[in-house]
């Protein structure tokens, strides 16, 4: 791959990145408040146990969602400037990990999340690629 396919990779899909880590932030916040809502429903243990289970899926999607948002952040300005490439190549991977682990999870949910997992898996192979090919090209 080339350098300027990588710099266009990485400001393209670093966008769709901070949009995507963007609504994972917002909905995170959303899936939290709503757990910590069901724990102090007044519904005894069963509620206490849903909210603590919701609230640990929200702590999941804002994780994600700051992996995400961070990754595209640090993509759009190594497109701009080579010599800030490492954060953007470090959460790269960070991504691809979560993005196999999500789909690995994601087998037994059916075909529509399997498809949404496989679709973050190339985004987030893509920003690494692009960003390992300017790596090698500035040492």
């Amino acid at each position: 791959m080339s350098v300027e396919a990588s710099r266009k990779i990485l400001k393209i899909f670093g966008i769709i990145e901070i949009v995507f880590g963007a609504i994972g932030l917002l909905i995170g916040l959303i899936v939290v408040a709503g757990g910590g809502a069901i724990a102090a429903s007044g519904m005894g243990d069963v509620g206490a146990v849903g909210g603590g289970i919701v609230a640990i899926l929200g702590a999941v999607l804002l994780i994600s969602g700051v992996v995400g948002l961070l990754e595209g952040i640090f993509s759009v300005r190594a497109a701009n400037d080579f010599s800030k490439i490492m954060p953007a190549f470090v959460f790269s991977i960070i991504s691809v990990v979560c993005a196999v682990i999500t789909l690995i999870m994601n087998f037994k949910n059916g075909a529509s999340s399997i498809i949404s997992s496989l679709v973050s898996l190339a985004i987030s192979v893509l920003i690494f690629v692009a960003a390992l090919t300017i790596k090698k090209n500035n040492e």
